[in-house]
């Protein structure tokens, strides 16, 4: 037989469970701002314009199964949210187009912030056997080649590309300021690309940087363009968790 202890049968008030607190309607963190919509304009429309994102490297590859080239950069949140958030970033962004041919519309928008933004065409090397003619071809025609400010290509495809005339290319770019020449490294990336600085103690890397820059200013003068400076970065990538 079982016996209740004493403190079973003559338990401690104090020890006793509180009961549950509801809360109340003055304790809750609303998830919406309710009255958003009831601010001025003017200051609605600053709010959208300061949750632009900072400048991005929009990176961009060929897909020959699809004939296009396919973004991997996401796009950014202030257009998707409502229509006057949309009108005003599509005020600041252009959806890119590098190819001016019709059978290669992209498939997926790729916005893009001129002035801020870094286009990154990435994995062409492995297309570079075929695909090389139609890259500069795209670069030479494309419709938004005067609005790029900043263009950043793989190492490895930089001399096959210099060799077919890729300066003459860039030369003619009226807007176009940097090149950052990519080293590419590791596998498996995941997440959003960014770019390291050079390692001081890669000299090469500099000196090859510089005799490129001094090619392109040269290439700028024939035609009587202006200057630009090219930049040796590193890819690395970065995990969004």
């Amino acid at each position: 037989m079982h016996h209740l202890t004493n403190d079973l049968l003559n338990p401690n008030p104090a020890s006793k469970p509180r009961p549950c607190r509801q809360p109340t309607s003055s304790s809750i963190t609303p998830s919406t701002f309710t009255l958003f919509p009831l601010l001025p304009t003017e200051l609605r429309l600053k709010i959208w314009l300061f949750s632009l994102p900072p400048p991005r490297i929009v990176s961009i590859q060929f897909s020959p199964a699809q004939n296009t080239y396919i973004p991997s950069t996401t796009p950014p949140l202030t257009l998707s949210i409502n229509h006057e958030s949309r009108s005003l970033a599509q005020h600041h962004y252009v959806n890119l187009r590098i190819s001016s041919l019709p059978t290669q519309r992209p498939l997926i928008p790729i916005p893009f912030y001129p002035s801020r933004d870094i286009l990154y065409i990435t994995n062409l090397a492995p297309l570079l056997g075929t695909h090389l003619p139609d890259l500069l071809y795209n670069l030479s025609t494309s419709p938004h080649r005067h609005l790029l400010y900043s263009l950043a290509l793989d190492l490895r495809i930089w001399n096959a590309c210099r060799d077919a005339g890729l300066l003459g290319v860039l030369a003619r770019m009226r807007a176009l300021e940097k090149v950052y020449l990519v080293v590419e490294f590791g596998r498996g990336f995941k997440g959003e690309v960014a770019f390291l600085e050079t390692p001081h103690w890669r000299g090469d890397l500099e000196w090859v940087a510089k005799r490129a820059g001094e090619e392109l200013e040269v290439e700028r003068e024939r035609i009587g363009g202006l200057k630009m400076d090219v930049e040796w970065q590193q890819r690395k990538s970065v995990e969004v968790r």
